[in-house]
């Protein structure tokens, strides 16, 4: 019997791909939506993500879910259209897999604009696994999609997750798997508590950081 291979899991946007989507004008855009409607988000001093947001809405609010959701899907599918690959991301996949990982994709996108932008860059042929919006109960910084993950491998050895946002790592972190940034905001990471297990700034760097 073939053994379980080790897992990598990327996040999707400024990791694999760069686009204009800006996800601090989502989450500003989503708060907006909610105090406007009088739901209580609770003033702190860390920004709210527009997952944290969506979270509280299908908690306190879901009929308002569709709704809310529209926001995200706009700017999504605006940034989709002008999504460049990011440099040495086909490169990295094709050594990952030669190396013998198997690869995923784990993002908060929904299906439709992750199929677009993977497909139009011919990176699902290095891709055994993506895993959506659309796939899961709650967004990251959640931990929902390891789930779907570890149920694909449910034996794999190692598995580690890729990514350049403070939810990525807070994900990872509280899936229990170490968590590698790739060009992240390392003040950003430090204010959320992210455990940072490697730092790259190119994915040419990320099998040595992988052994």
């Amino acid at each position: 019997m073939t053994p379980a291979p080790p897992v990598c899991v990327f996040d999707l946007d400024h990791t694999l791909v760069n686009s204009p989507l800006d996800l601090k004008a989502v989450g500003r855009e989503m708060e907006t939506f909610v105090r406007e409607r009088g739901l209580p988000l609770p003033q702190r001093e860390l920004r709210w993500s527009g997952a944290e947001i969506f979270a509280v809405v299908r908690t306190q609010a879901p009929h308002l879910e569709t709704e809310i959701l529209a926001i995200p899907q706009a700017h999504e599918r605006r940034a989709m259209e002008q999504a460049v690959l990011e440099p040495f991301a086909e490169e990295a996949l094709a050594a990952l897999r030669q190396l013998g990982f198997a690869t995923a994709i784990w993002t908060n996108n929904d299906r439709v604009v992750a199929d677009f932008v993977l497909a139009r860059f011919n990176l699902l042929r290095y891709l055994d696994l993506v895993v959506t919006r659309d796939d899961v109960t709650a967004l990251k910084p959640d931990p929902d999609g390891l789930r779907v993950v570890r149920g694909r491998w449910p034996e794999a050895p190692h598995i580690v997750m890729v990514g350049d946002a403070w939810v990525d790592g807070i994900a990872a972190q509280a899936g229990g798997i170490p968590f590698i940034a790739y060009r992240a905001d390392a003040a950003e990471l430090d204010r959320r508590g992210v455990s940072v297990t490697a730092r790259i700034t190119s994915l040419l760097d990320l099998p040595a950081a992988l052994a």
